[in-house]
């Protein structure tokens, strides 16, 4: 706090008296009195106690120079004081100006010039601490520079992240070569940074993330930096305005939509109010601090894939760009928008190779690393490709071992990382946004209100889980702590330190501090996402109360745990001293030793028990059929089983090799101090330790191949979903009137009805009425010169009308008809209300002026060898005839509306049929061709199911007659067209033989009759 006093510094005062003296002399004497010098002092005490700690990933930032600004109210920066450490006690700053606002200035900028140079450490971690009464936003980059320092990135990039100037050492992570490959450090000129608001801190001794614990901490904020939050503070500084909690959570939001898209921020709900609060995870070495969920990692996949692009710069610049303008992907600007093309290639390939790490063995991820390749490099050289897959091979090891540590670190389990691997992997298949995607609605709001709701909840059952643990290892501190104090003797020390070892290990294992800062961390993101809700609408309130309250729970769990930490670091104290006191060293080494051998074989004997179950699930889904619905529908269900068994296994075995490193230590320091028999105790735990790591890779390959059944399983289960549609589709087709005999029989017997009196007319005059003597059911009316037919059937009300114009080498006709089929249905070939409008329809139709033949009634086109008209027509040969007939059937059913279309070509001897319309709600197309130029007809037809419900439905068939027509049934599957089953023309109708074994024969279908 600043104390602003006004005083007399000795000096002035010592003037103002000799002046005051001399003033009293003579009036002569010439003397000007001096106005005293007024000096200010500002004096201030400062505690720098609200922590703000992070990551710098894009892979790791190692050894990065951190710098610590603060913004003003026009979003420029401006130093503020930070320290390294918490402070213990209050530092005191005391500065003298010749004005109040000069002294104070000088005060501030005296806690600024003790601001300490801060780096990060090899994981790209750092913490700094602000002043206690700081709140605003706080302004923080992380740079590596290509020389000048011993600042490091390193490479996580699947694909590589360029070349080295020169090549580095061999060393654990180089191999000597020239290639920076996934996991090697390098040297280049990278900047990252982040902006983080600091609300007004109230006390909060939780310590929940960096210096976790420390009792000087009174508020602590993660402020991870990343890609996404260099872009995010990149657009808050360019905005030129003031900049708080809502301001970041708009920009988040608005970054992560056009980067990524809606999908994918959906993703991202536990944070995508302040991205700073997770995503900082280097694929090449995760460290577990941070859980690998389904939105962290897919961040990690989108730095991963930048980093492997040219130059990040760039591609930082472009998209901060594309977003400023509105749009990054699509811009119109082509350099933005090929950046935009480039990072969907780069992020596909990421996506599919991390798949093939989460989900199989070395080969393929080799594989995998090889596809991306080809894609990266269309025009590679067979050399180059050979050289590149021989390399794959160590890229493959190096990215399979990152996945093990970072399950073994607990960031995941085996089956959650493929599942995630897989959802992650959809959601980035399209990355970015274009027009009205980009603009955030009530739809998106709704929808990540509903998915930070899954993140709270989930998070809710884990901290009650973790309370549990705590409560359990709280109770078993309090047991060790009663053998010590006042109980302790010569007589139980050495099991005093034994307890106390095994204590210490079981806390190592558990890790419950940093399981509690972890989940402290998420309500914070899910306090900060929900109140971008609210500010959307108060509906939300309750997601905020619910994450407010996560916050407060966790925040007790933290302090739970600190606690506890202190408990026992005072218990190892105790028992080192008691070493000491008893003179036991040996006696307790023993004891310590046969003890955490116990512990080992314990988890020897889970592990052996999850191998056992592991094996049994998997040999029960190896044995699953998947030939039916039913028996892939249990073959999943196995499947699944055994891929949660290998991992339930996979992490026994983990836990089994901790233990036993933990033995091996205890067995080595017995063997410090030359105990009996601690060399066989080395000899059998380095044993169990082979073995471990055997059994690790039997739990691997359980899980790959239990992974791969479940990946058939879940096709299966697909394709027979698929197969269900199919199914219900065939049997629509089946007893549609328009397919069947019924709708086709009234078509013929107005084709027939039509010829018989056609040509009866054509032996009479130019006009005339009465009854037809081939068909006496109807009557006719006809005139020649004006080209008109009506027909009538008085006893079934059944009609059909003609009328027809020359137009050059065409004979124009528009027509309709009302006729009857089987079983009363109704068969209306749709004509204009008038001859007239339904005749010149028809002629714009001809002539091209009408183009869509959807947008006309009835017509018949006629086309000859040369001009015609009425005295010509008779020795005019056709060469071609077509028909557009709007159709319309009524059967008290589904029904049909829609075109049906023929065109029949006489030099080419072959004629094609076109039926497209709905019938129900079922939108579909027929087309027919019958080619006659052989000795024998051959004829094809393809029925069309169109719309999603359907599955884009086919059904094929080709042949002749002589031979049987056959084909297929396909449908759309994984997005491409699958067969779903044989299918044969059978006597009056088909039959199909579907993929599951089932034939089934549909009758009363004609669909393929040249007599039609």
């Amino acid at each position: 706090m600043v104390k602003r006093t006004i005083k007399f510094t000795p000096i002035a005062a010592s003037v103002a008296l000799t002046l005051g003296l001399t003033a009293c002399g003579s009036d002569n004497d010439r003397n000007i009195p001096v106005t005293p010098v007024e000096s200010f002092t500002a004096t201030g005490d400062a505690q720098f106690n609200i922590e703000v700690t992070g990551k710098a990933v894009k892979g790791s930032m190692k050894s990065a120079v951190v710098t610590v600004m603060t913004l003003d109210a026009s979003g420029q920066s401006v130093p503020v004081a930070f320290r390294s450490a918490a402070s213990a006690e209050a530092e005191s700053f005391s500065e003298e100006a010749l004005s109040q606002d000069a002294a104070d200035a000088a005060v501030e900028a005296s806690k600024i010039a003790a601001n300490p140079e801060v780096l990060t450490d090899e994981n790209g971690r750092y913490s700094i601490y602000l002043d206690d009464d700081f709140t605003g936003p706080v302004y923080i980059t992380v740079k590596t520079s290509e020389e000048g320092d011993d600042s490091f990135l390193r490479c996580d990039a699947y694909v590589g992240c360029g070349t080295y100037d020169e090549a580095p050492e061999v060393d654990d992570e180089n191999d000597g070569d020239t290639d920076i490959e996934f996991g090697e450090w390098y040297k280049t000129d990278l900047e990252l940074s982040v902006v983080k608001f600091i609300p007004a801190v109230e006390a909060d001794t939780s310590g929940a993330s960096g210096a976790a614990g420390d009792d000087n901490v009174i508020g602590s904020y993660k402020a991870n930096v990343t890609f996404l939050t260099s872009l995010v503070a990149g657009l808050l500084l360019d905005s030129g305005s003031s900049v708080d909690e809502d301001a970041i959570a708009t920009a988040s939001l608005n970054t992560v939509v056009q980067v990524m898209g809606q999908d994918a921020a959906l993703l991202l709900s536990a944070i995508i109010g302040d991205l700073s609060n997770g995503g900082a995870v280097d694929l090449s070495n995760v460290d577990g601090e941070e859980e690998l969920t389904d939105g962290i990692l897919a961040i990690a996949q989108l730095s991963s894939s930048i980093q492997g692009l040219p130059s990040i710069g760039d591609v930082m610049s472009s998209i901060k760009a594309g977003i400023k303008s509105g749009q990054f992907k699509g811009n119109t600007d082509a350099g933005i928008a090929a950046i935009a093309t480039m990072l969907q290639t780069a992020i596909t390939n990421t996506a599919n190779i991390f798949v093939a790490v989460a989900t199989g063995d070395e080969t393929a991820i080799e594989n995998a690393l090889k596809a991306a390749f080809s894609i990266n490099n269309p025009n590679a050289t067979q050399a180059q490709i050979d050289a590149f897959a021989a390399n794959s091979v160590g890229i493959a090891k190096k990215a399979k071992a990152a996945k093990d540590k970072a399950v073994k670190n607990g960031a995941a389990t085996d089956a959650g990382l493929a599942a995630a691997a897989v959802k992650v992997k959809k959601a980035l298949e399209v990355i970015g946004c274009t027009g009205a995607e980009c603009t955030v609605g009530d739809d998106f709001y709704t929808a990540l209100a509903a998915a930070l709701t899954v993140e709270v909840t989930a998070s809710q059952t884990a901290l009650t889980a973790l309370e549990m643990d705590i409560e359990t290892a709280q109770s078993s501190l309090a047991d060790v702590q009663a053998m010590g104090g006042d109980a302790l003797t010569a007589d139980n020390a050495a099991a005093f330190v034994s307890a106390v070892t095994l204590l210490k290990n079981e806390a190592a294992t558990a890790g419950l501090t940093a399981k509690a800062g972890s989940i402290f961390v998420k309500s914070q993101g899910y306090v900060t996402a929900a109140k971008a809700l609210v500010t959307q609408s108060s509906d939300y309130q309750q997601i905020l109360d619910s994450a407010t309250s996560l916050q407060t729970d966790a925040g007790v769990a933290v302090t739970d745990t600190v606690a506890y930490d202190a408990a026992l670091a005072a218990l190892v104290a105790e028992a080192e001293e008691a070493i000491e006191t008893f003179d036991i060293a040996l006696a307790a080494a023993k004891l310590v030793a046969e003890n955490t051998a116990d512990v080992a074989d314990e988890k020897k004997s889970a592990a052996d028990t999850a191998e056992a179950a592991s094996t049994s699930a998997l040999a029960n889904a190896e044995g699953a059929m998947v030939d039916t619905a039913a028996n892939a529908t249990e073959a999943l269900e196995l499947a699944m089983t055994a891929v949660t068994a290998a991992s339930d296994f996979a992490a026994a075995v983990d836990a089994l090799e901790i233990a036993i490193e933990q033995a091996l230590v205890a067995a080595n320091a017995y063997l410090d101090l030359e105990g009996e028999g601690a060399q066989a105790m080395i000899d059998a735990l380095t044993a169990m330790q082979t073995a471990a790591v055997a059994q690790g890779e039997l739990a691997s390959e359980q899980f790959v191949t239990a992974y791969n059944l479940q990946l058939v399983a879940e096709a299966a289960v697909a394709k027979l979903e698929v197969l269900t549609s199919v199914k219900a589709t065939s049997e629509s087709l089946s007893t549609m009137t328009v397919l069947t005999n019924t709708g086709g029989q009234a078509v013929i017997d107005a084709a027939d009805v039509l010829a018989d009196v056609i040509d009866e007319l054509a032996e009479m005059g130019n006009s005339g009425e009465g009854t037809s003597t081939r068909q006496p059911d109807w009557s006719y009316n006809y005139d020649l010169d004006a080209l008109v037919l009506e027909l009538e059937n008085e006893t079934t009300g059944e009609m059909i009308s003609a009328s027809a114009s020359y137009q050059g080498e065409q004979l124009v006709v528009a027509w309709g008809a009302t006729l009857m089929g089987e079983n009363d249905a109704t068969v209306s070939l749709v004509t204009g209300e008038s001859r007239t409008a339904a005749l010149e329809e028809c002629e714009l139709f001809a002539d091209g002026t009408i183009i869509d033949p959807t947008q006309i009634d009835s017509c018949l086109i006629f086309t000859f060898d040369g001009a015609v008209n009425a005295d010509t027509v008779d020795d005019a040969e056709i060469v071609n005839t077509e028909a557009w007939n709007h159709v319309e059937i009524m059967d008290g059913d589904s029904g049909f509306t829609g075109m049906l279309n023929l065109t029949a070509t006489e030099e080419s001897d072959s004629s094609s049929i076109t039926l497209e319309g709905m019938s129900g709600d079922l939108d579909f197309k027929v087309m027919g061709m019958v080619d006659g130029s052989g000795d024998e007809d051959e004829s094809t037809l393809e029925v069309m199911v169109k719309g999603d419900a359907a599955m884009g439905y086919t059904l094929s068939l080709t042949g002749m007659e002589s031979t049987g027509y056959t084909g297929d049934v396909k449908a759309m599957y994984n997005g491409e067209m699958m067969s779903f089953g044989s299918a044969t023309k059978v006597t009056n109708g088909v039959s199909i033989t579907y993929i599951d074994g089932d034939v089934v024969p549909y009758t009363d279908v004609d669909l393929i009759d040249s007599s039609k």
